[in-house]
């Protein structure tokens, strides 16, 4: 499969100048730094089968530590046979 891709071409990572942020001093263009705090880590009970994914998982532990579902950001750490870890966010 993996030749399958490199059949169709390559991939172009030079980005566009428009799409580029430039700061100068000459001109005063400014750049806005958002600063995240990372929440709580928690590992989370994993089936590790076909019939569940971690996210679920995840969001199972979501609902169960009493956090609302729709409003709570998370990224996962890790996937494991059994666990999954994530943080909130």
């Amino acid at each position: 499969m993996l030749l399958i891709a490199l059949g169709f071409g390559t991939m172009s990572l030079t980005p566009s100048s428009n799409n580029v942020i430039k700061t100068s001093v000459n001109n005063q263009k400014e750049v806005e730094v958002v600063n995240v705090v990372a929440g709580p880590t928690y590992t989370a009970p994993y089936l590790g089968n076909c019939c569940e994914s971690p996210l679920t998982a995840i969001e199972r532990d979501i609902v169960n530590r009493g956090y609302n579902l729709a409003i709570t950001n998370y990224i996962i750490n890790s996937v494991g046979t059994n666990t999954v870890t994530y943080t909130i966010y």
